[in-house]
């Protein structure tokens, strides 16, 4: 949350492993493109799916390539310079990706290749906005460049990228602040002058990009494991922050469904079938259950709380940690509406499909009593 007012709801927040022992968060310049890899085969975390490069070198084109021959000059020379390169293009395509894919695979080079975001002029100037983040020399056919002649002192420098299957994270150098500020007094310019409506909002756009940069989450940890761990614990803390942006809170614990479950009778009423009002009642059990669940896991009566809890304002519920009934929103114990409301239309949706379907797959618990003694008969190196 104190990263996210740093830049804004509209910001970027990049997590990465700290020096240290404490987490601190660092805002830095850089910016969010939304456009991700063009190839998955460029991956190089694939428990997450993503692409990671630290101080990569950055190539910026509105041409397409597709000849190997375009590519070859400049990837024998980052080859040479043994960093990673990034290319953003109109496109890459035929032979030129084969190629980078196949020396990514054998390890000759580490490349990933994404398309240009937006359209037409607006393209340009997206280009031009991310060669000032990273220092790059912007690669434009107008000007009669080609990507065949670029040079290593052309290509840009990123701190680090991120490249997900639709949105690329570049974090840039500390040394490109002063151009990025002209940058945007330039875009400000623009922004005064226009009097379309759809001109403003992308220029708009552009400023929050270049002026929100980007929110560096470091984290600190004793060992590895605990770094991984609370890592990905923040990763889950920053999707829920979003979410909670996006459609806003409800008090957590459960409490939220098991107030909606005391709408549920005055609906049944309304129902005149049987078997409706019976869902009806399996929908109003299944509300209840996550914060009597809760109730058990804390070592109390989870249908006394139920029961305690009902009736009582929507913001109150069972506060778990120190067993006590209390305004949950008031505490900090929330949940975002959205992951609420997920949850809920989902389980309704695979309940359907499970009410719909003649036959529901599941796996068969063994009989491990049963298997160890069958096993103590078996001669030496058979297994079954």
């Amino acid at each position: 949350a104190d990263a996210l007012d740093k830049v804004g709801a509209d910001g970027v927040l990049a997590i990465e492993s700290g020096q240290g022992l404490d987490t601190t968060v660092d805002v830095q310049e850089g910016m969010e493109i939304d456009r991700g890899y063009i190839s998955p085969q460029f991956v190089t975390n694939n428990e997450r799916l993503l692409t990671e490069f630290d101080n990569c070198l950055v190539l910026i084109t509105d041409q397409k390539i597709e000849q190997v021959k375009d590519l070859v000059p400049i990837l024998e020379q980052v080859t040479r310079a043994n960093k990673p390169l990034l290319i953003i293009a109109e496109d890459v395509s035929g032979e030129a990706l084969a190629t980078l894919v196949v020396n990514k695979l054998r390890g000759i080079v580490s490349v990933c290749a994404i398309k240009a975001p937006g359209f037409g002029e607006r393209r340009k100037s997206l280009l031009q906005d991310i060669a000032i983040v990273t220092g790059a020399e912007f690669v434009a056919k107008d000007l009669g460049m080609k990507v065949e002649e670029v040079s290593l002192d052309m290509l840009g420098t990123a701190r680090k990228a991120t490249i997900a299957n639709t949105t690329c994270t570049l974090i840039a150098d500390a040394a490109n602040k002063d151009e990025i500020s002209a940058r945007i007094k330039q875009i400000k310019k623009e922004l005064a002058e226009t009097d379309s409506v759809y001109d403003t909002e992308k220029l708009s756009e552009r400023i929050a990009k270049l002026a929100g940069g980007v929110a560096v989450i470091k984290v600190g940890a004793a060992t590895e494991t605990e770094l991984e761990d609370r890592k990905l614990r923040i990763e889950d803390a920053k999707n829920a922050t979003f979410a909670a942006v996006e459609e806003g809170i409800v008090p957590g614990g459960g409490t939220a469904l098991l107030h909606l479950s005391e709408f549920v009778p005055a609906f049944k009423e309304t129902l005149i079938d049987p078997e409706e009002r019976l869902g009806a009642d399996i929908v109003m059990k299944s509300l209840k259950a996550p914060c009597r669940l809760i109730a058990e896991n804390s070592g109390v009566e989870g249908e006394v709380i139920v029961q305690k809890v009902l009736g009582k304002p929507f913001e109150v519920g069972y506060n778990a940690m120190f067993d006590k009934i209390e305004n949950l929103i008031d505490s900090g114990v929330l949940d975002p509406t959205k992951v609420t409301r997920s949850g809920l239309m989902n389980a309704a949706s695979i309940a359907g499909i499970m009410l719909t379907t003649q036959a529901v797959m599941t796996e068969k618990p063994e009989n491990k009593e049963k298997m160890q003694g069958m096993a103590g008969g078996m001669p030496a190196g058979m297994t079954m």
